[in-house]
């Protein structure tokens, strides 16, 4: 009972950790929102299942490659001939290891974001996790439109500071991740 206790909050941790991330992930390639989260449920159901299997050091990589091959199998299917060929382009520039890099970066600009104080990191996942727009975001924490824009540029000006970042810098991998995140040039 204890290890199917442990295993269920294991599981449920790397779930709330790379659920959003791997959302976008998804997003970014198949543009649909419902196939989106179709495509991160498949992955996750699959991890529960092979739980044993996992290899818990290497859980993120396995995530997003899986998620991306889920994409590439979905684009196939349905013939978005042109969103296909941009992701198959994306994805044969990067050697396996880039994955595993934009993991760990990912994982840098979330210990960032946790680091912003209670109320930037609030409108930062609402805005960015959970996909609000500032009016939708304003009304859920209960502050302006305006206060949200605030909010937006100081956690941005944090990501931009911590990796030494110029606003109009679109050449390094951080500044990669954090556009692919939707955080840095808006």
């Amino acid at each position: 009972m204890t290890e199917s206790r442990n295993h269920a909050q294991e599981f449920e941790r790397v779930y709330r950790e790379y659920y959003s991330r791997l959302y976008y992930f998804a997003y970014d390639f198949v543009e649909d929102t419902e196939q989106s989260k179709d495509i991160v449920s498949e992955v996750f159901e699959t991890i529960w299942n092979n739980w044993e299997q996992m290899d818990m050091q290497r859980i993120g990589s396995y995530l997003f490659v899986s998620v991306k091959n889920k994409c590439i199998n979905h684009l196939r299917r349905n013939r978005h001939t042109d969103s296909y060929e941009d992701f198959l382009n994306t994805i044969a520039d990067e050697d396996p290891q880039y994955w595993t890099e934009m993991d760990e970066m990912l994982r840098e600009v979330m210990r960032v974001i946790d680091t912003l104080p209670p109320k930037t990191r609030r409108v930062f996942e609402e805005c960015y996790f959970n996909n609000h727009t500032y009016k939708e975001a304003a009304e859920i924490i209960g502050i302006t439109p305006s206060g949200i824009k605030k909010h937006i540029v100081t956690g941005l000006a944090a990501l931009r500071d911590h990796f030494r970042i110029k606003k109009k810098d679109k050449n390094t991998k951080f500044s990669t991740l954090l556009t692919f995140l939707g955080v840095l040039f808006i």
